[in-house]
């Protein structure tokens, strides 16, 4: 997963500490609100100042400030400048620009944006994630969602290679090659998979996953690719809530909504 990062340092006054911490927390809202994967504010703990450089001298810290960093993420450059525009021009926002009502120093602040290198940001889990049950087809799911989503795969174990070896008492011998346990990552998001230990025809009537993509090229295609030897619920079209929006269900019954977030 891609992910692009914007980093700001900035010194505070200690007497100021509580007059940033409202500002900041106004600033991480609006960020996220706006599109931001993630954005938070630390506090220097451990940063001495160096012989040469360091967090201190880097904002020219002086006696009785203290060393914050920001750090914000985002899919891309783009995301990151759409995001930044967007934020920008919310009402909030004006208060925290005006100089005279800054808590700290804005002309020994720096910031800039960076690109991925080497690595993957950490992603914590949410406390909620999809787990489909194929009954014997996943993995031929998991071609199917590569090819047609572009899904990387982060893990897959078949029964066989359990390590509490239950037994054929408790899994029985034909389900060795199927998949235990699998996760995929889908437009930054994961989702869990199975065979699961039922088999037979596949049901997934009572759930939908909801895909948001980027503008309505994507859209046309993630859809048109899901709807190859699957069913049209909902053609794709332009609706009150978004500029593109359609319902499909897949071959393998998985019922799929598309929709591209509008920008205002």
């Amino acid at each position: 997963m891609t992910t692009y990062t914007d980093l700001f340092v900035v010194p505070v006054p200690t007497k100021n500490i509580k007059a940033y911490r409202k500002q900041a927390e106004l600033f991480v809202a609006v960020w996220l609100e706006h599109g931001a994967l993630s954005c938070v504010e630390v506090e220097a703990d451990d940063a001495p100042a160096g012989k040469v450089t360091s967090f201190p001298q880097s904002v020219d810290l002086k006696p009785g400030e203290t060393v914050f960093v920001g750090i914000m993420t985002y899919h891309s450059r783009a995301h990151r400048d759409e995001v930044s525009a967007k934020a920008m021009q919310d009402p909030r926002m004006a208060g925290m620009m005006d100089p005279k009502s800054m808590p700290f120093d804005g002309q020994r602040m720096f910031f800039g944006g960076f690109k991925p290198f080497v690595g993957q940001p950490a992603v914590a889990a949410p406390a909620i994630q999809p787990y489909l049950f194929f009954r014997g087809r996943c993995e031929e799911a998991i071609r199917f969602y590569k090819t047609a989503l572009g899904a990387e795969v982060l893990m897959m174990m078949r029964f066989k290679d359990n390590p509490d070896e239950p037994g054929p008492d408790k899994v029985p011998a034909e389900f060795n090659d199927r998949i235990m346990h699998a996760s995929l990552r889908i437009a930054g998001s994961d989702i869990m998979m199975s065979d699961g230990m039922k088999s037979g025809a596949l049901d997934f009537q009572c759930m939908s996953l909801s895909l948001s993509v980027p503008n309505e090229v994507e859209a046309d295609r993630l859809f048109n690719a899901l709807a190859k030897d699957g069913t049209v619920q909902m053609p794709l079209g332009t609706t009150f809530f978004s500029p593109r929006f359609g319902a499909v269900t897949d071959t393998f019954g998985v019922a799929w909504m598309i929709i591209v977030q509008p920008t205002t």
